[in-house]
């Protein structure tokens, strides 16, 4: 028998609605007739509450459904990697925000056959920020005021120990306040991220 038609089974020998169901599990009804109608399935987490509620084993829910046991497969291998890939971007985010505080003191920063390296490097400080933002799990920051008053104190003194002084009013002047801006911004994002997902980094390095 497979996992949907248990669900429906355990539901109805317990004489309870999907929405009685959903109630117990804190859940959307929607989410208990995806389940009874095999269009997806719980997450482990949510397999044990199930096990608790119908007072089953988890191996009673899984055997006989190799479906699901294949997509549990699948969904711990994207799992792993998408662990690396986190690891991997949260080293290159710490690279990357090191690189760009110190390049307002590098000697040859200002080399013309340097800069297309150092726009390579912007890219990929960027690109493994965008990544290792997204596969934060920002469900475990519980104190997310936190987190963003982090950002903004690192940001104002970034601006206070880097923000260039006597620049002209035209529009040179200006693009080079807001590249500058947005490097300080960036920066104060990278520092903050270290700090606040080393935790996730941690469990993820680990695994």
């Amino acid at each position: 028998m497979k996992f949907a038609d248990k669900m429906k089974l355990y539901r109805r020998q317990k004489g309870w609605t999907q929405q009685d169901v959903a109630e117990r599990l804190l859940i959307s009804r929607k989410t208990i007739s995806s389940w009874e109608n095999g269009r997806s399935y719980p997450d482990i987490f949510m397999l044990v509450q199930i096990s608790d509620l119908y007072h089953v084993s988890l191996d009673d829910l899984l055997r006989e459904d190799h479906e699901m046991i294949n997509n549990y497969k699948e969904e711990h291998t994207i799992n792993k990697r998408v662990d690396k890939i986190f690891v991997i971007c949260y080293f290159l985010n710490i690279i990357g925000a090191i690189v760009t505080m110190l390049k307002p003191i590098l000697p040859f920063r200002s080399h013309y056959s340097l800069k297309p390296v150092f726009t390579i490097i912007s890219f990929i400080i960027v690109s493994s920020l965008i990544i290792l933002v997204s596969y934060a799990d920002w469900s475990k920051i519980k104190n997310k005021l936190g987190f963003w008053v982090t950002w903004l104190i690192i940001t104002l003194l970034e601006i206070r120990l880097t923000f260039p002084v006597n620049v002209p009013i035209n529009d040179n002047g200006i693009g080079y306040i807001c590249g500058t801006l947005t490097g300080n911004v960036l920066v104060a994002l990278c520092l903050t991220c270290t700090v606040w997902l080393f935790p996730q980094f941690k469990e993820r390095r680990a695994k």
